[in-house]
């Protein structure tokens, strides 16, 4: 029940609050992380684009990246080595299938990044580390 007094304080109010404005809050890295996880096949997009899609200029997404700990290509190695972890674990996938998954042109390629990325080449990890 409303008094006249509470009544014109909430119509004084209504314009405002009836305005929510969505915000995404979870972080700038996890962000990123999920737009960088739909183009995983694909070309890998580049900060600009990927700044842009957050409505955000590439400064300012470096600098809460920054903030968090994280760089871009970091963000972007680690998703990939993420992925070829698992993908591995599934013995019907080549290597050269596990490239072109990840957007890599060549196995060679592939091969490289991830011995950069484990210390160990696909080949052995996949070897070392059955699927459980």
């Amino acid at each position: 029940m409303q008094t006249t007094q509470s009544l014109d304080e909430l119509l004084q109010q209504a314009p405002s609050s009836l305005l929510v404005q969505y915000r995404d809050r979870s972080s700038a890295s996890e962000r990123v992380r999920r737009l960088l996880r739909r183009h995983l096949g694909d070309e890998m997009p580049s900060l600009e684009a990927v700044a842009a899609s957050l409505a955000m200029t590439p400064q300012t997404l470096r600098r809460h990246l920054k903030s968090e700990g994280h760089g871009f290509q970091a963000l972007k190695d680690e998703l990939r080595r993420d992925a070829a972890i698992e993908y591995l674990t599934q013995p019907g996938l080549t290597l050269l299938d596990i490239a072109n998954r990840l957007g890599f042109a060549e196995a060679s390629t592939f091969h490289r990044a991830f011995k950069g990325w484990t210390g160990q080449a696909p080949g052995i990890y996949r070897r070392t580390h059955p699927k459980a």
